[in-house]
């Protein structure tokens, strides 16, 4: 709900300094020149008497309200009015406030600065009731939902294999026989020395490792859609009119007798 309505401030001073000083701090608060007007006083701005009373009393105030700022004017008074929507026009109080202005309806003789504030439609107060109307923002966020852990670990498996091994092995043979020598065999008759080795296979085992399987880790991202169902508040205004009570007074009948 926004509030445009404009707000009407005025002001009754009795110096030009204190004018001039007030319009420097209406000023510096942010109040555009057009929305100020100076009414009386001698100022650069100030309009005729008789154009500063019918200024004046095209104002929404009291008549008790208006024949005090008539009398400021008079008194050779300067007048500041300033046109602004609500929420500059508590600026222009504050800076009123800081020169020790006080509410007409005081009514105190020597106070140096007098103000009144009149709505656009005549209503001098207002209550603003805010509108709350809450917005749903549905956002993202990631939770651990479980996983997988893959261990590795080494275990041995007992195999069997067959292998064919050879063995050799020394056996002497001795044989009876009755013959001549040969000349070959007088070389014999001399001390020598003759080995034969044995000799046998024996296993020899050998590992030698390679990949047989592979094991993939990883993960695979999927989309849904869900639907999200919540409440939200707001505020609604209502109005109902009051009705007014209607009062009635009778005058009792007063008759004069004719003696």
């Amino acid at each position: 709900m926004s509030n445009t309505a404009q707000t009407t401030l005025v002001g009754l001073f009795q110096n030009q300094e204190q004018t001039s000083r007030v319009l420097t701090d209406l000023q510096n608060a942010g109040i555009p020149t057009q929305a100020v007007e100076v009414l009386g006083g001698g100022a650069t701005t100030t309009s005729a008497p008789e154009q500063s009373l019918a200024t004046l009393r095209t104002l929404d105030l009291p008549p008790q309200d208006l024949q005090l700022l008539s009398d400021g004017l008079k008194s050779d008074g300067s007048l500041i009015i300033v046109r602004t929507e609500r929420a500059m026009s508590a600026r222009a109080e504050e800076v009123f406030a800081s020169h020790q202005a006080e509410k007409i309806d005081e009514r105190r003789p020597q106070s140096q600065a007098r103000t009144a504030a009149a709505g656009a439609d005549g209503a001098t107060d207002s209550t603003v009731i805010p509108v709350i109307e809450e917005e749903v923002v549905v956002g993202k966020r990631e939770v651990q939902r479980g996983g997988v852990r893959v261990y590795t670990r080494v275990v041995e498996i007992p195999v069997e294999e067959q292998v064919v091994l050879r063995e050799e092995h020394a056996h002497v043979e001795r044989h009876a026989v009755d013959r001549p020598i040969s000349e070959a065999e007088v070389d014999a008759l001399r001390d020598q020395s003759i080995e034969v080795r044995e000799t046998v296979e024996e296993p020899v085992v050998a590992k030698t490792a390679r990949v047989v399987e592979e094991v993939r880790i990883g993960k695979e991202a999927s989309e849904h859609t869900e639907q999200i169902t919540d409440r939200v508040r707001r505020t609604e205004v209502e109005v109902d009119q009051i009705p007014g009570d209607e009062t009635t007074t009778t005058q009792p009948n007063r008759s004069k007798t004719r003696q």
